[in-house]
């Protein structure tokens, strides 16, 4: 179980390179642009996706549920500033601390106790929730492919088999 997690955690940090890798060929105010979709630009749905990432290792760590939720909120305005070179090198970082936690076998079946803000009590674990972590990403992806789409450019493939493929076959796992 322990090398699956990491696996898919991985697995997300290559999807979101690919996305990133993708937003740089573009024109530049392309991941500023005002889009009618789920989010109202790219920034946007980055943004949310690594606040929520945040978020999660936060309490993975030991923090609350609700200091993960504050602290988002906190750091939102500021962080759907960033330009895409500081929000992939901030992502990077965030990975970097992902991977050093997971790196450690005992954190990955660590039992947490989550106060959801209704008072709630959820009873899980860091490997029962990275899962979670990468799912919402695949799914941001999805936005981040349609609301290109909808202004006219290709996205890049981000899937779990394509990125299976590639690992298998020993080539970079770069792809276009």
């Amino acid at each position: 179980m322990a090398d699956l997690v990491f696996q898919l955690y991985e697995y997300n940090v290559w999807a979101n390179k690919q996305i990133f890798n993708r937003l740089k060929e573009l024109p530049k105010d392309v991941y500023r642009q005002e889009v009618q979709s789920v989010f109202s630009s790219l920034s946007k749905v980055l943004a949310h996706v690594y606040l929520s990432d945040l978020g999660w290792i936060e309490v993975f760590s030991g923090k609350s549920m609700n200091h993960a939720l504050a602290l988002a909120e906190q750091l939102q305005e500021q962080t759907e500033s960033k330009e895409i070179e500081e929000m992939e090198a901030m992502f990077s970082e965030l990975a970097e601390r992902y991977k050093s936690f997971l790196s450690h076998k005992e954190n990955i079946h660590k039992p947490l106790v989550i106060e959801h803000p209704s008072g709630d009590l959820m009873k899980t674990s860091v490997s029962e929730l990275v899962p979670h972590v990468v799912n919402h990403g695949t799914y941001h992806r999805g936005n981040i492919t349609a609301m290109l789409r909808q202004i006219g450019y290709a996205s890049v493939m981000t899937d779990y088999g394509v990125y299976l493929y590639l690992k298998t076959k020993g080539e970079s796992l770069r792809i276009r």
